[in-house]
């Protein structure tokens, strides 16, 4: 399954803003199509890839409260390393009334939306680390190397 955005929806309703960032947490499950089109993501920027995948992903949110961001959320730099092929939970945000714009903006919502998270659930998923260990490998870095 691979959603695209709605007809006629603006390509970036968001318009660069990058508040959904915060809800870039760590563990977030994909099913396998969307783990390759990552993998022939990262493949394709090794040197960006390797940079992202590298840094310290902590976050603080309160006094003594730390979260672990998105492995591929660019701690330096902002944006995620995988937008263009992000899994279909990231492209939900704002776009379902369950994962609303963390600013409140009105942002064209998919009339199918629930439909597609129930065929997704279906769907077998985990976490980019998981499939990596279904396939063999433990270190990231060894998706980064030419073949």
């Amino acid at each position: 399954m691979h959603w695209s955005r709605p007809r006629g929806a603006p390509a970036d309703p968001c318009n660069g803003c990058r508040s959904c960032e915060l809800r870039c947490i760590a563990g977030i499950q994909m099913t396998r199509s969307e783990f390759d089109r990552i993998v022939n993501h990262l493949r394709s920027a090794p040197e960006e890839s390797g940079r992202v995948l590298d840094q310290d992903k902590e976050v603080i949110w309160f006094e003594d409260a730390t979260v672990e961001a998105c492995l591929f959320r660019d701690m330096s730099q902002g944006g995620c390393l995988v937008y263009p092929v992000r899994p279909l939970i990231c492209r939900l945000f704002g776009r379902v009334e369950w994962l609303p714009c963390p600013l409140g903006k009105k942002v064209e919502q998919l009339s199918d939306g629930v439909r597609l998270i129930q065929a997704y659930a279906n769907e077998e998923r985990h976490t980019f680390p998981e499939w990596l260990e279904q396939i063999g490998l433990l270190d990231f870095r060894l998706l980064l190397a030419p073949e």
